[in-house]
This record gives C-alpha cells, sequence and structure tokens, in this order.
C-alpha cells in the first residue's frame, strides 16, 4: 500500500464522517450510515481483496535476438533456463537479464547478472512473482550497488521518487 492509496482512505473516511455530524438529527441517518459503510467496504475489498491482476513481465514474452545470449555459465544456480533469457540493460560493463527457472515444479524469476571485462562470477538471483506491487528480486554487490527487477504492473514512481534509476521498464539501479 502506497502513500497514494492511504490519502483516498482517509479522504474517504473524513467525508463519512462529515455527512455523519451532518445528517444525524436526520430521520433517515441510519440508512445513509449504513449506505457509507457499505460502500467503504466495497472500496476496500475491490482495492485489496483477490482481484489484483496476476504480475507480468512483458519482455519474456517477445522473441529472441541477438543481444539475448547469455555466454556466461550459470549452471551454479541449478536449473535456470538461459534460453528464455531476454536482456535487460548493462550496468557498470557487466550484462544484465531477466529468465526464468524451474523450482519444485513452479516456474520463477532470475535476475542474471553476466560480468563485462572483470574476472567476476556471473550472479543471479531468483524469486517467484508475488503481486504486481512488490519487486521480484533485488542484488547487490560487495560495494552496496544494487538491481531491483519488478513486474510490469509495478508503480515505478515510488521508486524513481527515492533515487532509483531506471535502466529498462522493468530494471532500476539503486542509489549510488
Amino acid at each position: 500500500m502506497n502513500i497514494i492509496d492511504y490519502l483516498i482512505i482517509a479522504i474517504f473516511l473524513a467525508v463519512a464522517v462529515l455527512i455523519a455530524f451532518v445528517i444525524h438529527k436526520h430521520r433517515n441517518a441510519r440508512r445513509v450510515t449504513a449506505i457509507l459503510a457499505v460502500i467503504g467496504a466495497v472500496l476496500a475489498v475491490f482495492q485489496y481483496g483477490r482481484w489484483e491482476v496476476t504480475p507480468t513481465l512483458k519482455v519474456l514474452e517477445r522473441a529472441a535476438s541477438s543481444d539475448d545470449v547469455v555466454t556466461a555459465n550459470f549452471s551454479l544456480y541449478g536449473g535456470i533456463h538461459t534460453e528464455s533469457a531476454r536482456y535487460l540493460g548493462t550496468r557498470a560493463g557487466s550484462k544484465i537479464f531477466v529468465s526464468t527457472r524451474d523450482a519444485n515444479g513452479e516456474e520463477i524469476i532470475c535476475l542474471l547478472i553476466e560480468p563485462g571485462d572483470t574476472a567476476s562470477p556471473p550472479a543471479a538471483g531468483c524469486a517467484g512473482m508475488r503481486s504486481g506491487h512488490e519487486p521480484i528480486v533485488t542484488l547487490s554487490d560487495q560495494a552496496g550497488r544494487e538491481l531491483t527487477l519488478v513486474p510490469d504492473q509495478y508503480d515505478t514512481n515510488e521508486l524513481q521518487a527515492i533515487g532509483w534509476t531506471k535502466i529498462s521498464d522493468n530494471l532500476f539501479r539503486g542509489r549510488q
């Protein structure tokens, strides 16, 4: 839940209290109060109920190109489908990809970092997409530099407001 959600709830509650105060002596006060309570419950269900859209990563749906070829060996991470990798961008000379992996029959998403000219080993982090409102996976190196992968539905304005830099639609670099 972000600040906008809290503001909407606060405004609705303030208006409901104001209306209830104004009509407290009116003969239909109970009916109006009940209607406001029902409207509030319906808004809460639609905002936070089970109707949330399944999170997606459209970048995984596009056809592979020559840029999507992973050359580093990610076998230490077990089961990463490097053939499903899609190039997201470059950071500090390293290529960054998103890929999939099977974990106990469930497909999960992996963020792959293929080192550039340095002798660093490749890095990966994998996680399932739980919600369109949460980052999928965040990786950081020994220097404290962070990368985070977000689903298509994620509100990236919050990340950018606190200093994260957009590398691609789904990839952001942390504050340095």
